[in-house]
C-alpha cells in the first residue's frame, strides 16, 4: 500500500522518509520483547543511559525476519541495486534519563575522508519498536544533510534549529540515506524506548559487522539471508589462484 517511488523521492530530496505501519503493532511488540530479553542478559554497569545490542540476526528469529522484510528489501534494491548486503543490524535503547545529543553520520560514511562521494551507496532503516515521541527520545534528523558531503559540523552535542524530531507509532520505519545527520534525543519519560537499526550497502563496501560470522551460525539460511549476511560478497584472494 506504500508508494516506493514516492518514498525514494523523499529520501533523495530530504535525506529520509518516515513511513507508518510497515509492520503491525503486534509484530513490533514481538521484536520489542526479544530486545528486552537481550537487554536484560547483556546489561552492564556501563549501560546506564543507553544500550546497544549487536549480532541480533542470530539471537532471535524475529530479527532475521525483519532484516529480510520484503518491503524493506524492495525499497533498498530499487535504490541501491539487486545485490545489496546488510552491513550492520542492531537494537538501540534509550533509558529514562538519557540526555546526550550527538549529531553524526553512520558507517560507511564516518570511515571516508570528506568530501564524501556523491551518489547512493548506503541506506539506513530505523524500526520504531515503541511509539516515538518528543518526550521519550525520538530520533532527530537534519533535512538535506545527506547532500553536504561531510560529517556534522559545529557543536554536535546540542540540538540544532534545523533539526526535525521524527515522532511516530510503533511499527513505523524511517528510510534514510546513509549519509544523513541524525541523533537520539533526551528521554524525559519513565519508560525506555527502543528501535532497530539496519544499514544496507552496495556489495563493494566492507561491512561494519562480521556478518559472515553470523551467517555461519544459521542453519539452512534462505538465499536472501545468505546475500544480506555477505555470504555472496567477493572475498580477496591472490590473482591467479585457483577459483
Amino acid at each position: 500500500m506504500h508508494d516506493i517511488d514516492a518514498i525514494l523521492r523523499e529520501v533523495d530530496e530530504r535525506g529520509y522518509c518516515k513511513v507508518p505501519n510497515i509492520i503491525s503493532a503486534e509484530k513490533a511488540a514481538q521484536a520489542s520483547t526479544a530486545v528486552q530479553r537481550l537487554l536484560n542478559a547483556e546489561k552492564t554497569d556501563a549501560t546506564q543511559q543507553s544500550q546497544r545490542v549487536g549480532r541480533i540476526a542470530v539471537k532471535d528469529p524475529i530479527f532475521l525476519e525483519l532484516m529480510c522484510h520484503p518491503f524493506v528489501i524492495e525499497v533498498w534494491k530499487k535504490y541501491l541495486g539487486e545485490d545489496i548486503m546488510c552491513s550492520s543490524f542492531s537494537s538501540n535503547t534509550m533509558y529514562p534519563g538519557h540526555e546526550q545529543i550527538g549529531w553524526h553520520s553512520d558507517y560507511p560514511y564516518w570511515s571516508l575522508q570528506p568530501p564524501w562521494p556523491a551518489g547512493n551507496f548506503a541506506g539506513q532503516t530505523l524500526w520504531m519498536l515503541d511509539d516515538f515521541t518528543e518526550e521519550n527520545g525520538a530520533t532527530g534528523g537534519i533535512p538535506f544533510s545527506h547532500r553536504k558531503g561531510h560529517p556534522p559540523d559545529g557543536d554536535t552535542s546540542t540540538w540544532r534549529d534545523d533539526g526535525e524530531i521524527l515522532t511516530g507509532t510503533k511499527g513505523s520505519v524511517v528510510f534514510a540515506h546513509g549519509a544523513w545527520w541524525h541523533t537520539a534525543r533526551p528521554n524525559q519519560t519513565q519508560q525506555p524506548r527502543s528501535c532497530l537499526l539496519s544499514m544496507y550497502l552496495m556489495p563493494w563496501f566492507i561491512p561494519q559487522e562480521d556478518m559472515r560470522g553470523q551467517l555461519a551460525e544459521l542453519e539452512n539460511p534462505s538465499e536472501l539471508a545468505q546475500q544480506l549476511l555477505c555470504g555472496k560478497q567477493h572475498s580477496p584472494r591472490d590473482v591467479g589462484a585457483p577459483a
